[in-house]
């Protein structure tokens, strides 16, 4: 203990300050060291002060005990070599190894450290991997000095921290770590990245919404073609539509699904996982009932085998399209119920029963209307001719039809 005092008082003569005022510049961090911590970092302080002055010291008491020189043979006088050994001696041991302390990470992080912000499972799951890191890893105090052109000062040092003992830095400017600073690191950082914002569940998502796009896209200039069509052939339509009872729906139709479909992507983008989806789903259903409701048109109009084909496939597209956004963070054991009855694929009444059930209870849950994400639904057609025309015959789309009049 004594050397030890003496040792701190020489250093101190030299300028070499204080631990303990180095460490009383970083907030919190006096709480969460031992007495032994801050003594280990007080002996590599006095270590940079003394260690090049003892250094000095023994260069010069060696090249004192020479006592003659011939070419490359030097003699010594043994009891100034001794001397100068002892000087060296005097040198405090320190090694690379020292000024890492591994602190209790726990009361370095703040409460919503790890906590997820969004429903997205997938961030869940990868802050309980970060948890299991930091026990394995840990966070660890280290100080240096800080490096500068004319060299570095030893009466200038920093504290900083990382994760694991030689890992990844945590840039922080006090022994609080939050989630931005954890996540700030190379390693958590990139996990993050690829586990949760390129994640499955999101990777679904964004894959869901291209596809919608063009599907929606495909169904919207579909829409557009037949009507240039119509237009193009206003008695023909007429005629046609007289007698084979197809109504052309309006273009507006596409209004509520394009809505839902900003929504659900808005909704995405700000974490909620769960509202996205089910907005994605209510927009697919009704996109579906659009492509429906041409595919319907079509068939029942004079040369439309290659459209109706198309509109087929659209409808098929966004059938697609909701039932992965059912099945993206797990339906519950009503998915698996329906998949088991159906075969791989939902069909549509289960998949529309599935859709409906969950809209409800999230519905209900966060305060939306029924009616807001409510999906329309094809009314049944009758009977095919002999002929094999549903509607008695052929039209080319412009209302109702001689059999809906008196």
């Amino acid at each position: 203990m004594e050397n030890a005092t003496r040792i701190r008082k020489k250093a101190k003569e030299l300028g070499a300050p204080s631990a303990e005022d180095l460490i009383a510049n970083v907030p919190s961090l006096s709480k969460l060291l031992a007495p032994q911590h801050v003594a280990e970092f007080q002996r590599i302080i006095d270590a940079s002060f003394l260690n090049p002055m003892y250094e000095k010291q023994f260069r010069d008491a060696m090249e004192a005990s020479v006592t003659a020189r011939s070419g490359e043979l030097i003699m010594y006088d043994e009891a100034k070599v001794r001397n100068a050994h002892e000087i060296r001696d005097r040198k405090i041991r320190v090694s690379k190894s020292d000024g890492h302390i591994r602190l209790d990470h726990h009361k370095m992080l703040t409460a919503d450290a790890l906590t997820p912000r969004s429903n997205n499972p997938d961030e869940a799951e990868y802050l309980q991997k970060v948890r299991s890191v930091l026990n394995s890893l840990g966070v660890w105090l280290r100080i240096e000095q800080p490096w500068h052109l004319k060299g570095s000062n030893p009466a200038i040092w920093k504290f900083w921290f990382s994760l694991g003992r030689d890992g990844d830095t945590i840039k922080t400017n006090d022994a609080i770590i939050d989630r931005e600073e954890l996540l700030g690191t190379a390693m958590l950082g990139y996990g993050y990245y690829k586990s949760v914002l390129t994640g499955h569940v999101q990777s679904k998502l964004d894959r869901a919404f291209e596809r919608f796009d063009t599907a929606y896209h495909n169904g919207f200039m579909l829409h557009l073609d037949i009507m240039h069509t119509r237009s193009a052939t206003p008695f023909v339509a007429t005629v046609s539509d007289f007698f084979g009872g197809a109504d052309f729906p309006p273009r507006s139709i596409w209004d509520k699904p394009a809505k839902l479909r900003r929504i659900a992507r808005a909704a995405n983008r700000g974490g909620d996982v769960e509202k996205a989806r089910h907005y994605l789903v209510a927009a697919a259903h009704i996109a579906e009932y659009n492509a429906e409701l041409l595919n319907i048109y079509l068939e029942d109009t004079i040369k439309g085998g290659e459209r109706a084909e198309l509109a087929l496939l659209i409808t098929v597209a966004f059938a697609s399209i909701a039932e992965t956004a059912l099945y993206l963070t797990g339906a519950g054991l009503g998915t698996k119920a329906a998949r088991a009855g159906s075969g791989a694929k939902l069909s549509k009444s289960a998949r529309h029963e599935l859709a409906e059930r969950f809209r409800r209870s999230w519905g209900k849950k966060n305060n939306i209307s029924e009616a807001e994400l409510k999906p329309m639904r094809v009314t049944p057609q009758g009977p095919a001719t002999k002929l094999g025309n549903r509607k008695g015959g052929h039209s080319a789309g412009g209302g109702t039809g001689f059999h809906k009049f008196p």
